[in-house]
């Protein structure tokens, strides 16, 4: 999903780690957005690829329009997540 005129109010430090699934070695940041609607301000956390942030090369501050990925893991142990995620925009 397309998301016009975000403010990327926060970015936060790069995360590093291996997938205890796959093997792989991952890097992400957190990213607090910001929009307005209906209710004024409103928030989203979201979560970015630390490579596809910096080919994205976007700040904090910034007002950008990103593709997000929404949706929800079920894990299972039963634990349920929401995953949001600034995703690769799509080649048009």
């Amino acid at each position: 999903m397309r998301l016009e005129n975000i403010k990327i109010v926060s970015v936060g430090v790069e995360r590093t780690g291996t997938s205890s699934t796959t093997g792989k070695k991952w890097k992400q940041r957190d990213i607090l957005l910001s929009f307005e609607d209906e209710t004024g301000e409103s928030f989203i956390s979201a979560q970015v690829d630390g490579d596809l942030w910096v080919r994205l090369a976007l700040y904090q501050g910034q007002v950008a329009s990103l593709n997000i990925r929404f949706r929800t893991k079920r894990f299972t142990s039963g634990w349920v997540a929401n995953d949001i995620r600034i995703v690769e925009p799509k080649a048009e």
